[in-house]
């Protein structure tokens, strides 16, 4: 007989006392990931007063990825300039823009930057970019770079005379390594000796650049490796300049302008000039992380201090505990029993929703949300309002929740809002089912019948009610600015845990205290046993 099969042939009530059981080691997990910090200082104080007999093994700490309103860091305000690109490219081209920033200041080990593109009547488009920890503005700046653009322009018709210095370097080609003249990285030669014009080929086509050094000299050169559509590219702008210099701009000044000897396939070159192996390095990080497709120039920067983040931090965990102390006790003294066991429910969702917040280990997230969904799909079905839509619904949840837990959420003010407004949330389904579950009682129902009927009939609301706060959640996160997609987010990771906490770890508790006792003792659930039976007298003489 499988386990499947045994666990089927269980009473209900030993079923729930596996189910609980589980939710404990759960519980466990998602409180020690938490307090992994409080555990871990525990554990040496215990270890050190028991002389070491006594050891219990350490966790890893995972701390919260705290946003620049909290843990302070640099605001930056960028203006971009779009004059030159079309209108229908616009929205394409900032979205680049933001991308390439972000993949460059991760490149300098930035946690979490948040980089978002604005758009007003008055300023045009602009570029936000705000780095939580980075005090030195300078620093800040030097990571993003000013006008951070790759750029490859041929000559004008009807140039002047152009006399330069020139230097060498190397152009690879499928058929070999050709030497060629051009410019040093610091050009002697005077700009309006060479008018240049653009060609189609930018930094966009870039497929990666590396760090190499010459054979021959030693010095240090950085290879170029152009994408299918960008070789395409660079091979017709070197054919139509054979013997003609095609100069490679980047952040505006000239680092080199090779002279074309032969039309060059593949896609591929090698620019060499009076670099340093840092400058070198510097290049190759800032071309591989990718070069703005639109100019930016800064117009504000501004410096948050890491006391207003302590502040709002205090004010926001003080706001939390109490708006917690006080809905617990409006549940207890209102809902009696039920609002009891909704307490334990909702210290679980609290610290599950807090454990998501930062970047689990793959294996951890995998099996918590495993856990999750998998309960969900148990409770449903046994409480049988379990169907297909309902599976495919909490399935995408479940995906979206185990995506959201490897990655830290980064915890802004507004994101620490949505998430005590989820808790409100959480105790309204509570709130749903102790009504519903009154009712019945007051009908003459028994407490199993009522408890079960109660989770029955009051679904339907939570459900309408969750899934259209679900939708209003993925509309801010898709759609919204940096401010507000903290407060989607964290609103969205509340409220489907909830689901989890309000019907499956509520139902579970309910399930395992029902007995006679309880039937004796309605008083528990808000119901006087006198009128409960009185009810009963009056259905019966019906």
């Amino acid at each position: 007989m499988s386990l499947a099969q045994r666990f089927a042939k269980l009473s209900v009530r030993a079923k729930a006392w596996w189910i609980l059981g589980l939710i404990i080691i759960f519980a466990l997990v998602v409180i020690l990931t938490v307090g992994s910090n409080y555990y871990n200082n525990f554990s040496q104080r215990l270890a050190d007063k028991t002389n070491h007999i006594i050891v219990l093994p350490p966790i890893k700490p995972i701390s919260f990825s705290l946003g620049l309103d909290l843990v302070g860091g640099t605001r930056l305000v960028y203006s971009a300039d779009v004059g030159n690109i079309p209108e229908s490219d616009r929205a394409s081209a900032l979205a680049s823009a933001r991308d390439v920033i972000e993949r460059r200041v991760n490149a300098f080990g930035v946690s979490e930057p948040v980089v978002q593109v604005n758009k007003s009547t008055a300023r045009g488009y602009q570029i936000v970019a705000e780095l939580a920890g980075i005090k030195d503005i300078n620093a800040a700046i030097k990571m993003i770079g000013e006008t951070p653009i790759l750029e490859f322009k041929e000559e004008a018709p009807n140039q002047p005379a152009a006399t330069s210095t020139p230097a060498t370097a190397e152009v690879t080609t499928d058929s070999g390594t050709s030497t060629v003249t051009l410019t040093p990285t610091e050009t002697s030669q005077n700009p309006a000796d060479i008018v240049w014009q653009n060609t189609e080929l930018t930094g966009k086509y870039l497929k990666r650049s590396v760090l190499q050094f010459n054979p021959n000299d030693g010095r240090p050169e950085v290879a170029l490796e152009f994408n299918a559509e960008g070789a395409k590219i660079f091979e017709d702008i070197t054919t139509r300049n054979v013997g003609k210099p095609v100069a490679i701009f980047l952040d505006g000044y000239i680092i080199s302008a090779p002279t074309v000897n032969e039309a060059i396939t593949g896609g591929k070159a090698v620019i060499s000039g009076q670099f340093t192996v840092e400058e070198a390095k510097l290049l190759v990080t800032r071309l591989n992380s990718g070069a703005l497709p639109v100019p930016i120039s800064l117009i504000s920067q501004k410096t948050v201090e890491a006391s207003l983040g302590s502040q709002s931090i205090a004010n926001s965990l003080k706001a939390g505990l109490i708006g917690l102390l006080l809905v617990s006790l409006f549940m207890i003294l209102y809902y009696r029993l039920p609002g009891f066991l909704s307490v334990l429910s909702l210290l679980i969702y609290g610290f599950t929703v807090l454990a998501i917040f930062k970047a689990l280990p793959i294996w951890l997230a995998l099996i918590l949300i495993v856990i999750m969904v998998g309960l969900i799909f148990y409770t449903f079905n046994d409480l049988k309002i379990f169907n297909g839509t309902l599976a495919l619904l909490f399935a995408i949840i479940g995906i979206l929740l185990f995506v959201y837990a490897l990655k830290p959420v980064t915890l802004t003010l507004s994101g620490i809002a949505g998430f005590i407004l989820s808790i409100g949330m959480a105790v309204d389904a509570n709130i749903l089912i102790f009504a519903r579950t009154r009712e019945e009682l007051k009908q003459g129902k028994s407490v199993s019948q009522a408890v079960d009927a109660g989770f029955k009939r009051a679904w339907p609301s939570i459900r309408d009610g969750n899934v259209s706060t679900l939708i209003t959640c993925l509309i801010l996160i898709f759609f919204g600015t940096s401010t507000v997609k903290g407060f989607g987010t964290t609103l969205f990771i509340g409220i489907s845990v909830s689901l989890f906490s309000a019907i499956v770890i509520t139902h579970t508790l309910f399930v395992v205290i029902l007995g006679d006792w309880l039937e004796k003792r309605t008083w528990l659930l808000g119901v006087r046993k006198a009128k409960a039976e009185g009810a009963e007298v009056g259905e019966s003489n019906k």
